[in-house]
């Protein structure tokens, strides 16, 4: 084995051990855990024949997440255009209840994915367009019977197209929220971490990622994106491309504290540290406003970040210094995902292609890099198993990690907007075009 891969196979084990003194693992959150690696460490085999599908739900851009019932049961959660929460049930494909979360005027919309806390409850984010156009997202606790425990509007007018992550520090059930606020002069982008209180959500802490010189041009393309979102898939000619959702955040713990990456598609990147109490600002670095994807924090603790330019960006997560970048040569707009052994998977324009965490070198087999055509665009991100990479795009997609072994279903159709998610035995859950949940067995 070489040495790479035996200090990954040291550093995964480390983060798994870590993790479980943290929160349970599974695919609870967007790209699976709070560190958004796009990973679960089980078996699993090729996406061929779905076991189900579901009803119709208008699933577009929320990618499903796996949580258990009070019985220990997996129940798989998704979003809807029409601010729906879907749950259904992971062995049948029913849908055990939907639970509008919408406001009383106004159109309301789920856009991006849930988040599962530990105590099985459900946190997800509704945005809602108000008179004069003007936006306002909110946050909202289910519980895992379908019954809604209280709500909370993001502060300031606050506007969030990304998805929450909960988690528990030091006992208290927490939640992430990256969000923009501002108006058409310009946003702001901002950090916020919330307490569950039982029969509420306490804001204890909110950070600015960073003043930009914005002058209304992000502001313009919320809204662009918020029209596309809310009319998929009936927009005539849409390309998935063309939504640029806001990053959602991920966390890792380190040491005493808990480092959270966010990216804006204003002008920064940056980490946070939170110490039970508040956020602070540990570090941050300029962009000249280029569309970001969701950061990922790898076990070697670098924060990976794709971005439209084409570029596949590593930071150290503790210092900011860039530490590689790759140029996929076309806009690479998905969350990138990592495997146990230190290949990252990303998904540019047309292709999938694989680097090397440790230096950002192309992957490579036979002597030529690791890269495979694919049937988009797509704004999916890979989802990683021990065995397998699966990405929904025109097609259901499976390939091993090498690329030389794949199959493709192509009685699925993808809407180019929603990831997969990966259940604790391996089966694989996914919207497709029509907003219907496939589960491939």
């Amino acid at each position: 084995m070489r040495r790479r891969s035996i200090l990954w196979a040291v550093a995964g084990l480390v983060l798994s051990v870590a993790g479980c003194a943290q929160t349970p693992t599974g695919w609870r959150h967007f790209q699976g855990e709070l560190s958004g690696q796009g990973f679960l460490n089980v078996k699993s085999g090729y996406a061929v024949s779905p076991a189900w599908k579901s009803e119709p739900l208008a699933v577009a851009s929320s990618s499903p997440v796996v949580g258990r019932d009070p019985v220990g049961a997996e129940v798989v959660y998704a979003g809807t255009v029409d601010a729906r929460l879907a749950a259904v049930d992971a062995a049948s494909g029913e849908v055990r209840w939907r639970r509008y979360l919408g406001a009383g005027e106004g159109r309301s919309s789920i856009v991006a994915s849930p988040t599962v806390g530990e105590d099985g409850s459900v946190l997800v984010l509704t945005t809602t367009e108000l008179a004069g156009g003007r936006l306002q997202s909110s946050l909202h606790k289910v519980d895992a019977l379908g019954i809604r425990r209280w709500s909370f509007a993001l502060p300031d007018g606050g506007v969030s197209l990304g998805a929450p992550k909960a988690f528990t520090f030091a006992g208290q059930p927490l939640a992430l929220v990256q969000f923009l606020t501002g108006d058409s002069g310009g946003l702001r982008s901002e950090l916020m971490v919330v307490r569950d209180v039982g029969a509420g959500a306490e804001l204890m802490s909110r950070r600015s990622l960073g003043d930009c010189p914005d002058k209304g041009a992000s502001h313009a393309r919320m809204l662009k994106t918020w029209e596309l979102l809310t009319a998929w898939p009936s927009t005539p000619g849409a390309d998935p491309a063309d939504v640029v959702l806001n990053p959602s955040p991920a966390a890792k713990p380190n040491r005493s504290k808990l480092l959270i990456a966010m990216a804006d598609n204003l002008c920064r990147v940056g980490v946070f540290e939170w110490d039970g109490r508040e956020l602070s600002r540990l570090w941050d670095d300029a962009h000249p406003g280029t569309t970001h994807s969701s950061p990922a924090i790898l076990s070697n603790n670098l924060v990976v970040f794709g971005r439209r330019d084409g570029k596949l960006l590593a930071y150290d997560a503790e210092t900011g210094v860039r530490m590689w970048e790759y140029d996929a040569g076309e806009p690479l707009l998905s969350t990138p995902s990592v495997s146990a052994g230190g290949v990252v998977f990303a998904v540019s324009r047309t292709h999938l292609f694989a680097v090397q965490a440790g230096d950002g070198a192309a992957a490579r087999q036979s002597g030529a890099p690791q890269r495979l055509k694919i049937l988009g665009p797509t704004i999916a991100s890979p989802a990683v198993t021990a065995d397998c990479v699966y990405l929904p795009t025109r097609e259901m997609l499976t390939v091993s990690h090498d690329f030389k072994v794949r199959s493709h279903n192509t009685t699925f159709v993808g809407n180019g907007l929603s990831s997969a998610a990966v259940g604790s035995d391996g089966s694989l859950y996914v919207a497709a075009a029509d907003g219907s949940i496939w589960k491939y067995k």
